[in-house]
């Protein structure tokens, strides 16, 4: 939500400055470019420095949500790799058959029928 009421704003103050552009006399064809780059251009120093706090609360935002998202990320990974781990050993001649407290020593099998 923060972001979207900092877009409102910037978008806001572009269209007053295209209006106070408008309003200074560049209304003709051949000057409306000219009238977008002044107010693109103050907008951009208004915008950064009046909307500041606006800004930041919206890149808190932002940074909130990425850590959530790698928050579940990990959480999802780690449950996959209990299941995964469960399922091994259950799995018949798994790793808990073979492991390193196997009865031969030996080194535990390889998992592959390529050798």
């Amino acid at each position: 939500m923060a972001m979207v009421r900092y877009l409102i704003l910037r978008t806001l103050i572009f269209v007053g400055c295209l209006a106070a552009t408008w309003l200074l006399g560049l209304r003709d064809r051949e000057e409306q470019l000219l009238a977008v780059v002044i107010a693109a251009v103050a907008s951009l120093i208004i915008s950064a420095i009046v909307l500041k706090p606006f800004r930041q609360q919206a890149s808190a935002a932002i940074a909130g949500r990425v850590d959530e998202r790698i928050e579940r990320k990990r959480e999802a990974a780690g449950r996959s790799d209990e299941a995964a781990e469960d399922a091994e050993i259950d799995r018949p001649g798994g790793r808990a058959a073979s492991g390193p407290g196997n009865a031969s020593g030996d080194a535990p099998e390889s998992d592959s029928d390529f050798r």
